[in-house]
């Protein structure tokens, strides 16, 4: 399997990957190493907690305390220690190690949010809608609140997403998102008239204005690189979905 890691995150007392569609059997529209169960067939189901194992197993991280979110585009923040059920969330954080928390995505932003000095992390989808809610913000505010973290100790790495390149907005969100960051409007590009936004340095700069020091940033288009990636906006929806994996050890 082709799994992508993170600068910033290898060395660190964690294990972490961004995956990709390379290395399952998932047969086509979601070949080949799809990992959600968005679709309701079984088979479907099945293929994905095979493949779910097999990350875990390649990672060596234990499947069994596999924490995985029912994700709904909100701002919501959970800790794993907190609840068995992780319905309608959107971030998942942890103090435990051993406890490997995975969001989906297919050309929404993955950020894992980490903190070396008290061994801490989070897990963080952020759509367009999540963004301009702040999530990754959220997390933030999550990990200082419950891990004592101090914000300029994190360290957030920004995987493969949507790049403005093919993501044509509203108008409405393209404000929305502007409205998060300073000069947010330098991150929305127009092309043919219509904003195309820059999901990835939006969530940059909101976790570098809360106080990170540290942001890794992948300049890898979902849309643009298919044979790589699933992408919701490319395959016209039909579609698996890759994830962002984290676990303290």
């Amino acid at each position: 399997m082709l799994l992508l890691q993170a600068p910033s995150l290898k060395g660190q007392r964690l294990k972490h990957a961004f995956t990709t569609r390379k290395g399952g059997q998932t047969p086509a529209p979601f070949d080949s190493f799809n990992l959600g169960r968005h679709d309701a067939a079984v088979d479907h189901w099945n293929d994905a907690m095979d493949n779910r194992k097999r990350l875990c197993a390649a990672l060596e991280v234990p499947f069994a305390d596999l924490r995985v979110p029912g994700q709904v585009h909100s701002k919501r923040v959970v800790f794993a220690e907190d609840a068995q059920q992780l319905k309608e969330v959107d971030a998942v954080a942890t103090v435990s190690s051993n406890v490997p928390v995975l969001l989906h995505y297919a050309d929404c932003v993955p950020i894992i949010i980490f903190d070396p000095r008290r061994s801490a992390l989070a897990v963080v989808h952020a759509g367009w809608r999540g963004t301009a809610a702040m999530i990754a913000s959220e997390a933030v505010t999550a990990l200082v609140n419950r891990a004592g973290s101090e914000a300029w100790d994190l360290i957030a790495a920004v995987g493969p997403a949507i790049g403005s390149c093919c993501y044509p907005t509203s108008a409405e969100a393209a404000k929305s998102l502007a409205s998060t960051v300073t000069d947010g409007e330098l991150f929305i590009t127009l092309r043919e008239g219509q904003p195309c936004p820059d999901l990835r340095a939006i969530n940059a700069m909101q976790l570098l204005e809360r106080g990170l020091s540290t942001v890794d940033v992948s300049d890898l288009c979902t849309a643009c690189n298919p044979d790589i990636f699933y992408s919701h906006r490319q395959s016209g929806g039909m579609t698996g979905r890759q994830g962002a994996i984290a676990c303290l050890i």
